[in-house]
Formats: structure tokens, C-alpha cells, sequence
């Protein structure tokens, strides 16, 4: 009985539409060997349970103290502890890695790539601040933990709520802030694995997105002949990492799956796939800008080799997206500065018109002032009108004095040359005529 049951569950896991039920809705069956009881079957979720309590309040290497357990994932499960060597005793993460197979051939190849993503991880977070540093990775008891650094934020799962739609703003801005992350990620050939709003954290005192949970045994491929671990979230793992061969558009596929989920308040499992093609059916579920749908829907295609290739690619797409509305806000904001202008231009000569207006008012004002002044002073009494006429006069009269005084001069000065040359002509006429002989 037991033997046909586990043939029929085979069967029914090799396909995809059952298997992804299967995924999204139970915990892993387990299969373990129980000495003389037989086969015997326990999920995997009971065995976490009952290790999760067990870890509470205990101290790993006499430094980090397990506080409360935070979640449990496919590689593990994850705790708040405190670091009582350092000041202050901050908070830490610890992740208690267990490999979910009881494979002996599981454990060895667990701890080297371990070990390799502990190394791969302490670099990630010494050369980007949105990314978790590591503070140390060690084996006890024969179980790996990781301690990394504590993100104090919330996860993206309290703002893409099941029924709630974002606005298509929200989602470019959403969409730009995870690429950004994941582009440092896959610069450097690392392929997270598990992108989900579960797994990216709101920094609270800067508000930038930080992408968590990067476990080494979601590094683990092939194991051997017919033993392949995929690891992934339901709904957001794509159909070539739901066979045990992940690349870097595999989490292309993931956010862009997150893009979707918030525009339309569906959970993965809710939206629709086309029987046909394996492409993903929700165009008609929002009203969304054909920019941003050709983006999304060319990152959760189906097929890997037609989706952007990295996050660097997609993020290219996106920004190219978002230049559009921005030229035409840039080319709005322009023609507001020119109505701006001659508005500005209007006022100027405006306010020029009323200065001139009032400044020939007021030297109006000036001489009728003066004027009545002038009028209403005694005869005798002087005033500065007609000193000022006086001088004017006077000067006027001195100046014509000097110039006939000057005339005059010149006149007689003109008058005495021509005489004396008649008295000098006269003489020499008489003389001349006095010594002619008769």
C-alpha cells in the first residue's frame, strides 16, 4: 500500500501543473528510514518545529544568543540573536542551515558551497550597503549557521498586499529600486535564486530597498545521477530553475512576477497561464501603459533565452521606459517657462510704465508746489525762484557788458588803425608833393 502510494505521488509530481499545486500549498514529504517501524512519513515542517524551540536562548560559539525564531525557508530557518562581544549587544541574523535531503551525499558538498558562499556573501556586503554583511559562517554540532548583519526595516509583503493594486508609478519606482540591488549581484555571477517580497527588506532609515537571504545551499546543483535540488519560491521560480538549472534571467523572471503581483492584488498562484505557451495571462486584469506591459511581459517569458538576460539589461529597458513621460513633463515644464516669461515681461513693463507715471507726477507736484510758493511769498521778500532769476539775469547782463566793453575796443582799436594809416598816406602825399619841381 505504502509502495503504490509513493508511486502514484511520483507520477503525479512529474507534472508541472501538479507539482507547482503541490509546492505552493504543503511543506516537502519526507521520506525517513525508522529502524524497526518500516517507512514512515513526517513533514518537513514538524522537524523545523521542533529544532526551531530548541535553538531559543541558546549560544552559539559563547557570542551569539538565539532570541526568537524570525522564519523558516528552503534552506533553513532564520533567528534574531544578540552579539554579546560586541558593545551595546546589537542585533544579529543567524541562519541555521540544514540540507532538506537525507542523501549522505548532500552533507559534504553542503558544507563546500557553504563555505564558498559565505566567502561569495562577505564580499557582496563589504562593497554594497544594500546588501546584508556578513559577521561570521562556522559548523557546530555537526549544523552550519551563517551570522550576518540585521536589516531594521519591514519586508516588501506589507506594501504588495493580496486585493491591493499599485499604481503604475509606484511599480516603476518598485521595479527600478530591486534592479538596481540585483545588478551588483549579477555583475559579479551570482544568481540569487530566491527573489520574493519576502526577501526584500525597506531599510527604515533610508528607505532603499536591501535583498536578503542569500543561502549557500541554494547554490547546489546536481548532486549525482537523478538527484537534483531546486531551489525557489512557487510563483516566482521559472520553469528552467524549477529543473535544477537557474541562470541569471531566472530572477529576472522572479521581479518581474513581483511587477505583476502589485499591479494587479494577485498572488502568483492567482494569475493565469496560457495552456499553450506557458506566458503569463494578466494584461487584462489593470489598466497599464503599453511601455510598462512590454517590459513585464518580456520578463516572465517563458522560454529564458527571450527574457532580458540580467538585471542590468531590464534595468536599461526600464529607465529607457521612464524617459518617455519625463520628456514629455520636460517639454510641459518648458512651455510653462515660456508663459512663465512673457508673463514675467508683461509685469516688468507694466510696473515699468506705473514708475515713470508716478516719478513725472511727483516732479510735477514739484514745480506747482514751488510755483504757489513762489506766488503766495511777500514782493519784497526774496526766494529762491528769484535769486535764482537774478543770477541768471545778472550773469546774463555781465556777459553782455564784457562783450560790448570787448566791441567797443576792438572798434576804436580799428578805428585808430585806419586813421593813423590816412595821416601816414596824407603825409607822404605832401610830401612828395613839396619836393616835385615846379
Amino acid at each position: 500500500m505504502v509502495s503504490k502510494l509513493t508511486s502514484s505521488i511520483r507520477h503525479m509530481s512529474q507534472n508541472p501543473l501538479v507539482r507547482k499545486k503541490l509546492r505552493s500549498r504543503f511543506e516537502t514529504v519526507k521520506l525517513l528510514e525508522s529502524g524497526d517501524s518500516g517507512n514512515t512519513y513526517l513533514l518537513a515542517g514538524a522537524r523545523r518545529n521542533m529544532h526551531q524551540y530548541s535553538l531559543t536562548r541558546k549560544t552559539l560559539r559563547n557570542r551569539f544568543e538565539i532570541i526568537k525564531h524570525l522564519g523558516s525557508g528552503g534552506s533553513g530557518d532564520t533567528y534574531l540573536a544578540v552579539d554579546l562581544d560586541l558593545p551595546g549587544q546589537p542585533h544579529c541574523v543567524v541562519k541555521h542551515f540544514q540540507p532538506k535531503d537525507s542523501n549522505p551525499a548532500v552533507l559534504p558538498i553542503a558544507k563546500k558551497l557553504f563555505d564558498r558562499e559565505a566567502e561569495v556573501l562577505y564580499q557582496l556586503g563589504n562593497d554594497h550597503d544594500q546588501i546584508p554583511r556578513l559577521f561570521a559562517h562556522f559548523d557546530e554540532d555537526g549544523d552550519f549557521y551563517l551570522v550576518q548583519e540585521f536589516i531594521d526595516g519591514h519586508a516588501l509583503t506589507q506594501e504588495i498586499v493580496s486585493g491591493q493594486r499599485l499604481s503604475e508609478s509606484v511599480v516603476l519606482s518598485l521595479l527600478k529600486d530591486i534592479l538596481e540591488v540585483l545588478a551588483f549581484v549579477h555583475q559579479n555571477n551570482i544568481i540569487h535564486r530566491d527573489i520574493k517580497p519576502q526577501n526584500l527588506m525597506r531599510r527604515r532609515s533610508d528607505r532603499k530597498i536591501v535583498l536578503i537571504d542569500f543561502g549557500s545551499i541554494k547554490k547546489i546543483g546536481a548532486l549525482g545521477a537523478g538527484l537534483t535540488i531546486a531551489v525557489g519560491t512557487p510563483g516566482y521560480m521559472p520553469s528552467e530553475q524549477a529543473k535544477g538549472k537557474p541562470k541569471l534571467c531566472s530572477d529576472i523572471y522572479a521581479v518581474g512576477m513581483i511587477g505583476i503581483q502589485a499591479l494587479t492584488g494577485l498572488i502568483p498562484e492567482q494569475i493565469k497561464e496560457d495552456p499553450n505557451t506557458g506566458e503569463v495571462l494578466w494584461r487584462d486584469q489593470v489598466q497599464v501603459s503599453d511601455a510598462l506591459a512590454n517590459i513585464l511581459d518580456t520578463m516572465v517569458r517563458d522560454r529564458y533565452n527571450q527574457r532580458y538576460q540580467s538585471a542590468t539589461e531590464a534595468l536599461q529597458a526600464l529607465n529607457s521606459a521612464l524617459l518617455l513621460p519625463q520628456s514629455s513633463e520636460s517639454a510641459g515644464i518648458n512651455q510653462n517657462s515660456d508663459d512663465t516669461y512673457l508673463l514675467n515681461y508683461r509685469n516688468f513693463v507694466l510696473l515699468l510704465g506705473i514708475g515713470l507715471g508716478a516719478t513725472t507726477s511727483f516732479i510735477v507736484l514739484i514745480l506747482i508746489y514751488t510755483f504757489i510758493n513762489t506766488s503766495a511769498s511777500s514782493p519784497n521778500k526774496p526766494t529762491q525762484l528769484n535769486n535764482f532769476i537774478e543770477k541768471f539775469v545778472e550773469q546774463r547782463f555781465t556777459n553782455a557788458n564784457v562783450n560790448s566793453l570787448t566791441a567797443k575796443s576792438v572798434a576804436k582799436k580799428g578805428v585808430c588803425k585806419n586813421n593813423c594809416s590816412i595821416a601816414k598816406t596824407t603825409k607822404k602825399q605832401i610830401k612828395s608833393h613839396d619836393s616835385s619841381p615846379l
